[in-house]
């Protein structure tokens, strides 16, 4: 009796979501939602005449997927921060190390006080886009020349005296992994996490010999204003969705990310199919991650250490911000917010996790994925 009532809560509440999607203007959303056990509840949503191919009428593959695919940028930031933080765990490198140590680009006067820890809390005074950001993706940059141009610009102010949100300091952090590890940062997380945690749907850029199969798989994004259908390098484009950015190039789906989160909330070990349990990061890499560290930066203002706390790649719930992950979560949960739509969010205090996928733009889609999410931290419970 217990379970048919917990059953019909799930129904209620993927109903109420689906009703929330079905007055906005999204054209998809998914929903996962659950706690340290994995997924308890799922929500699908196709606006009414979508999932169509519109020259043709013919169904769209990627809307026929039971996981769908999307691009779900800047949520990739801190998945690429927590390899990094397994490096040094490893004794590859340590947190407070100069970014000049391993890159010889970043020698010059103004970059030198420069460190890993720093870019990994957005601290380094690193932009979040370089000037030239339009006309490097127009000429097909790779990662390397992103992370290239980044060295030969001046900071924005000296490194640990503020905090501004920075994908340039994930590009500069992709290079420092790719150097370590000999390898791209892309095939380095497909053999140290997504492989490991069953991620089989996630990808940073879609692998070379697969494309062609795959990108008609993951649903198209809505364009902002400063790109267009016809750009070579928007979202939607074979470029982008094969760039494999650190700073949000990663296609994933709700399930896997819901994978990763209930991999957070066990420590860090994701389900073993074995006897022994998978590993995907130590333990004392998911406590460091997942704490305030921007209180320890002695430089920074108050606020940038307290009400506005990082941890390493992943944002505490800033309950007074624009931004807030939910209304109802504490100021302890975690998360990250991605440009195409995305949001996910983990709560240890309660054991759990959230994640909210659409493909309309943050500023058009923030406010329907806030009351999507304030709905699962107020009725979903464990």
């Amino acid at each position: 009796m217990q379970e048919n009532s917990k059953n019909l809560e799930v129904m209620n509440i993927e109903q109420i979501l689906r009703d929330i999607a079905a007055k906005s203007s999204l054209t998809y959303a998914d929903v996962a939602a659950g706690d340290a056990g994995g997924l308890k509840l799922r929500m699908k949503y196709t606006a009414h005449g979508s999932g169509v191919i519109a020259d043709s009428g013919l169904p769209l593959l990627a809307d026929e997927l039971p996981d769908r695919r999307y691009l779900i940028a800047s949520i990739t930031k801190p998945i690429v921060a927590m390899s990094a933080v397994q490096l040094a765990a490893e004794g590859h490198f340590a947190l407070n190390d100069a970014v000049r140590d391993h890159l010889p680009g970043f020698q010059r006067g103004p970059l030198r006080p420069i460190t890993i820890r720093h870019l990994l809390t957005h601290t380094s005074g690193l932009p979040d886009m370089l000037p030239q950001n339009t006309e490097l993706r127009a000429a097909a940059a790779t990662t390397q020349d992103f992370a290239n141009a980044t060295g030969e610009i001046t900071p924005d102010f000296a490194a640990g005296t503020g905090c501004q949100y920075s994908s340039m300091g994930f590009a500069v952090l992709a290079a420092i992994i790719e150097s370590i590890t000999h390898t791209t940062c892309a095939d380095h997380l497909l053999r140290k996490v997504l492989q490991p945690a069953a991620m089989y749907n996630t990808w940073l850029g879609l692998p070379s010999e697969t494309v062609d199969e795959l990108l008609p798989t993951v649903l198209p994004c809505d364009l902002p204003i400063w790109q267009t259908a016809s750009s070579a390098w928007s979202w939607n484009s074979r470029y982008w969705r094969t760039l494999g950015a650190a700073w949000g190039g990663m296609i994933s789906t709700a399930e896997d990310l819901g994978r990763l989160a209930t991999c957070l909330l066990n420590d860090g070990e994701a389900e073993s199919r074995g006897s022994a349990p998978n590993v995907i990061w130590k333990s004392a890499v998911v406590r460091a991650c997942l704490s305030n560290q921007t209180q320890h930066i002695a430089g920074l203002p108050e606020v940038d250490r307290v009400q506005r706390a990082w941890g390493l790649g992943w944002r505490k719930n800033w309950l007074d911000h624009s931004a807030t992950f939910s209304d109802f979560l504490s100021a302890d949960a975690f998360g990250h917010w991605g440009a195409t739509g995305t949001m996910m969010w983990i709560e240890p205090e309660t054991s759990r996790w959230c994640v909210i996928l659409t493909t309309q733009p943050y500023e058009q889609s923030q406010s329907v994925i806030q009351r999507m999410s304030n709905v699962v931290a107020v009725d979903y419970l464990k």
